[in-house]
């Protein structure tokens, strides 16, 4: 071969080994970014603008919950402040016979009604606390004055409130059961109670002997002696230590202090509580309220100190014929009861407190007819010292509201004071 062709021959390798060196080194070296970035500047931009948006959110959500949290307590201050001056409004007019007199009879154009000269103030406490809060005024059925709508009068708008008293003497004294009559009445009450909140199905004159001992703790509970009660004859007695009813009990043998004490007593269950909380009070009331009183109560009283209680309490003897025909038989006793706060109401609407005396509400029941059958033979002398006509304590319950956020409050006044007893927010 000739030189010329040696040297084109090198040429033509050394052009190909310069190529292949650059193609390994570009392989070597991998994609080649761009100097000149690209989209980074979106990317950026969305993720602040993701961020911002999660704590606007959160800002937004934490807000509102404020908001509302503030509204909620700001309804909650003025409900109860609601009910709070429906209660005091009440409180006051019971502490002050001599100026709601006086307001009467401007109202009434000067004279007092006869009526109202030995009614109880309690008894149109509510009434003056609920015009307040309506801004109407009515009594007996009348309207004094209506100032609905006017600006000052009344609470504002959303907001409302609402009063009811009740006596306490209309409920039985848990804690009167010292003397032997007392204590008689209290565990007939509280035993027939205790079998209506059970629905038993008893013969006549069968004693439930586990629903008699939950009653006798109870006494047990309040009464001052070291012995425990005992059930003999249907009489309430001091037995002895391992001979009576609820022997395994704790007993405290001091008064009642709140009727929650009551939860304590052995043998009672949330049930049997709350089925005697509005028929019992641990409070000091005096004689027991005839105008004011339960039926149940009243009937369970009467027959306790009844000598012939199986004819009038136990005996159906009285027809009543119903608009379908059917001819119903009450025992004399409830039929009793009926008339008797059929009358009472009819009284106290007409302005008056009721029966004036226990010996009128006795009265009463020697009119009802004859026709009825047995009369009952009561025990007077005995229940003269457990029935009146006057409360001392009173019960007071208000509600209040504001925009659909509510309070209650319950209290018992000392008529005779005007101080608290009790006093409870809810």
């Amino acid at each position: 071969m000739s030189r010329g062709h040696q040297n084109s021959a090198d040429e033509r390798r050394g052009v190909w080994r310069e190529a292949l060196t650059a193609v390994r080194e570009e392989l070597r070296s991998g994609p080649r970014l761009q100097k000149t970035p690209r989209g980074v500047a979106l990317l950026i931009v969305l993720m602040v603008l993701a961020l911002m948006s999660t704590f606007t959110a959160e800002f937004h959500y934490k807000s509102w919950v404020r908001l509302h949290v503030s509204a909620n307590q700001r309804d909650e201050v003025i409900a109860h402040y609601h009910a709070r001056s429906a209660m005091e409004i009440a409180r006051f007019v019971i502490n002050s016979r001599t100026v709601f007199e006086n307001v009467l009879k401007g109202l009434a154009g000067g004279q007092l009604p006869k009526g109202l000269k030995n009614q109880e103030m309690w008894q149109f406490a509510c009434d003056f606390a609920n015009a307040f809060c309506s801004g109407e005024m009515k009594l007996f059925g009348l309207t004094f004055f209506d100032f609905k709508g006017m600006g000052g009068v009344g609470v504002e708008e959303g907001g409302f409130c609402k009063c009811r008293a009740t006596s306490e003497e209309g409920r039985v004294g848990i804690n009167r059961v010292d003397l032997g009559p007392d204590r008689q009445a209290v565990f007939k009450a509280l035993y027939e109670s205790l079998v209506q909140e059970q629905n038993l199905d008893l013969a006549l004159g069968e004693v439930d002997r586990d629903t008699a001992e939950i009653a006798l703790n109870i006494i047990d509970w309040a009464d001052s002696d070291e012995q425990r009660s005992d059930l003999v004859s249907g009489s309430v007695i001091n037995g002895a230590q391992a001979e009576n009813l609820g022997d395994s009990s704790e007993v405290k043998n001091a008064k009642y202090d709140t009727l929650a004490e009551m939860q304590y007593v052995d043998g009672m269950t949330p049930a049997l509580y709350c089925g005697l909380a509005e028929k019992v009070t641990p409070y000091a009331v005096g004689k027991l309220n005839v105008n004011q009183a339960n039926l149940d109560t009243m009937f369970q009283l009467l027959c306790a100190f009844s000598t012939n209680a199986l004819e009038v309490c136990y005996t159906p003897s009285v027809p009543v014929a119903l608009p379908n025909g059917l001819l119903l038989q009450l025992r004399w006793m409830q039929a009793a009861m009926g008339c008797m706060d059929m009358c009472r109401t009819l009284r106290q609407g007409l302005g008056g407190k009721g029966f004036a005396s226990a010996q009128q509400f006795f009265q009463f029941l020697e009119r009802l007819p004859p026709s009825w059958g047995q009369r009952p033979v009561l025990d007077k002398n005995t229940l003269n010292g457990m029935l009146g006509v006057k409360s001392e304590m009173v019960r007071l319950e208000t509600v209040g509201g504001s925009y659909g956020t509510f309070k209650s409050l319950t209290s018992v006044v000392d008529t005779k004071t005007g101080e608290y007893v009790y006093y409870r927010e809810y």
